[in-house]
């Protein structure tokens, strides 16, 4: 059984929402961030999702391949739609991407936005941010802390719809009973801390869309609570056997 809720909001600053996600494909779930002002990152990050879901909508068997190929047709959606709109040229979004598929998750991610994995009490962040202040990190000029309050935590290196070289990071990890995914932007890991997600998770019954739904309630308050600075969104997926 696969339990899924998703949710999107502006937030309390930002007058429009450049958020998206995409549940119309069975057994997939997209979300995106988008960027480039306010027109732009909504045409990114709408165009993203919509094109990917497009490319996997009919595929018999999701794979590791596919879901990465249907980054770079999102990718050539946003391009193309640059040409025609050329006051658009600097739109582009994050997209991160989980298909359940045989037993397994698949996954595939550009940019910050994140896919987390909560299994046996322990949530784990499955993707790695294409970030200024995560290859800091990385390369052990700053610490995860410090990383939060940067002035240019918001900066991303990588991102769909910039270039024609688009590289897309994927892989994917063994479906367990009880494994629980969120996928969310930056407006909620940015204003949440990762050890008080996984005591919400932790917390909250997950046996059915409305115990999905009250854990989704409970997220966003938290991230009003923080200031709810950007947009705001997540999918929330739970897999029992």
């Amino acid at each position: 059984m696969i339990l899924t809720y998703g949710e999107s909001d502006k937030g309390l600053v930002r007058k429009v929402n450049e958020d998206a996600i995409n549940l119309s494909v069975e057994n997939l779930y997209l979300l995106a961030d988008g960027m480039g002002g306010y027109d732009g990152g909504q045409i990114a990050s709408t165009l993203a999702v919509k094109s990917a879901g497009r490319f996997l909508k009919d595929t018999p068997v999701l794979t590791e391949q596919l879901l990465k190929e249907s980054f770079y047709c999102a990718n050539r959606a946003i391009l193309n739609e640059k040409v025609d709109q050329p006051e658009l040229k600097s739109m582009g979004t994050t997209m991160v991407a989980a298909a359940a598929c045989e037993g397994k998750l698949l996954w595939a991610h550009v940019g910050d936005s994140r896919l987390y994995r909560f299994q046996d009490g322990k949530l784990e962040q499955v993707t790695v941010d294409h970030s200024f202040v995560m290859e800091l990190v990385t390369e052990g000029k700053l610490s995860l802390a410090e990383m939060r309050v940067h002035p240019r935590k918001n900066e991303i290196t990588r991102a769909v719809g910039i270039e024609e070289d688009m590289k897309v990071d994927s892989g994917s990890f063994a479906l367990e009973d009880g494994t629980f995914i969120l996928l969310c932007t930056d407006g909620v890991s940015g204003m949440v801390e990762d050890s008080d997600l996984e005591s919400l998770i932790a917390s909250s019954p997950r046996k059915t869309k409305e115990d999905l739904k009250e854990l989704g309630r409970r997220i966003m308050d938290k991230v009003y609570e923080a200031g709810a600075r950007d947009n705001a969104s997540f999918i929330l997926i739970q897999f029992w056997n």
